[in-house]
C-alpha cells in the first residue's frame, strides 16, 4: 500500500504516512509511487502557476498605465504643439491612435491574467480551458511570455491534469477528499 498524497510505501494498520505526516483512514488508497508524480502535477504547481499569472496581469497594466502617462509627457508635440522650426507634427492622430489601441489591447490581456490567476486560484473549472488558451499566445511573447506560456502548458495541457483539474474543481480545490453521499 502506498499514501495518496506522496507516493511513499506504507505498513499495514498504519495511522500516518512515515514520510509526510499524512493521517490516514481507515480505507487506504493503493496508489502506484509512478501514478502520485503524474496525477499531483497540477496540485504541485497550481499555487505558483496562478501567483505568477497574477503577477504578470499586475505588471502589465501598470505597464499599460506607463505607456500613457509615458506618451503624455514625452510626446506633447503630437497634441498640436509645435516643432522647434514651427511645423507642427502631421502624424499626430495616428500616432494617438495606435497608442490607444494598443493600450486597449494590452489592458484586455492585463485583465484576462487577472481573470486567470483568480480562477486557477479559486478552482474555477473554466480556468483550465482559459490557462490553455492564453499559455498558448503568451508563448509568442519572447523571452518571458514564452516561459510562462510553456510552463502553462506543461501543468495544465496533459489530459492527466485535466482529470485530475476537474477532481481539484469538483472537490473544492481538495484532491481525494471524502465527499458526503447523500
Amino acid at each position: 500500500m502506498y499514501c495518496d498524497r506522496c507516493g511513499s510505501s506504507i505498513g499495514t494498520g498504519a495511522q500516518f504516512c512515515s514520510k509526510c505526516g499524512k493521517t490516514l483512514s481507515p480505507g487506504i488508497i493503493l496508489v502506484p509511487p509512478a501514478a502520485v508524480g503524474q496525477e499531483r502535477r497540477v496540485q504541485g504547481h497550481i499555487q505558483l502557476l496562478a501567483g505568477l499569472w497574477l503577477a504578470n496581469g499586475i505588471l502589465r497594466l501598470l505597464g499599460v498605465g506607463w505607456m500613457m502617462v509615458a506618451g503624455r509627457l514625452f510626446f506633447p508635440f503630437s497634441r498640436g504643439w509645435n516643432f522647434p522650426f514651427g511645423n507642427s507634427w502631421p502624424f499626430g492622430p495616428f500616432f494617438w491612435g495606435g497608442l490607444f489601441s494598443a493600450g486597449i489591447f494590452l489592458t484586455v490581456f492585463g485583465v484576462l491574467h487577472l481573470v486567470l490567476a483568480w480562477g486557477l486560484f479559486e478552482r474555477q473549472p473554466w480556468a483550465r480551458t482559459l490557462g490553455i488558451v492564453i499559455g498558448f499566445l503568451a508563448l509568442f511573447r519572447v523571452p518571458l511570455g514564452t516561459a510562462l506560456g510553456a510552463y502553462t502548458l506543461w501543468v495544465l495541457l496533459p489530459q492527466s491534469s485535466a482529470r485530475e483539474y476537474e477532481q481539484m474543481a469538483g472537490a473544492g480545490g481538495q484532491l481525494n477528499s471524502a465527499r458526503p453521499s447523500y
